[in-house]
């Protein structure tokens, strides 16, 4: 196999992980979701059970594209490397932690505190970023605005001492 090839079917297959991590991420967050809030013990009890296989699904596909994009050497950002694992090993000990705890809902409850803490601080850090951008085109707006005026301004000035010379 070329290089060029094994690169394309690995970007592939990180890009066909990223669709199914989403997806499984997105199921998980309902997942936990729907079990604090499930009243009945017994269906509550199925909700953990459902939350336990999605974070075990969720481990297992971490694992498995993490040894298929480690294989070779190459072009993955070690910064998606360490994300993956720093992820796989939150999963763990979240799956450990609800499994272990001896009040599911309790654990369950922090784990999705968690989570919205992470997503507040990122919506934060989008927030800002968007605020500076703003600011930042805004304040190029207003330089080339006054450029043109000081322009303007100056064509105008120059042509006003001629005016003057032409009617005398």
């Amino acid at each position: 196999m070329e290089i060029k090839e094994f690169q394309s079917a690995r970007d592939s297959t990180l890009s066909d992980f990223q669709k199914t991590y989403s997806s499984l991420k997105s199921e998980y967050s309902s997942a936990v979701m729907a079990a604090i809030q499930e009243p009945d013990p017994e269906r509550q009890q199925e909700l953990v059970s459902r939350v336990l296989s999605i974070n075990s699904d969720l481990s297992n596909e971490l694992r498995q594209i993490l040894t298929d994009i480690s294989k070779g050497s190459g072009s993955v950002p070690s910064k998606t490397m360490d994300e993956l694992t720093a992820d796989l090993i939150r999963y763990q000990k979240e799956y450990s932690d609800i499994e272990k705890g001896k009040n599911r809902l309790q654990t369950l409850k922090l784990i999705h505190s968690s989570n919205q803490e992470k997503l507040h601080d990122t919506t934060i850090m989008y927030n800002i970023y968007i605020g500076a951008l703003v600011l930042l085109v805004f304040i190029v707006g207003f330089l080339v605005v006054r450029t043109n005026w000081r322009q303007a301004y100056d064509a105008v000035k120059s042509a006003i001492p001629t005016m003057q010379t032409t009617t005398t």
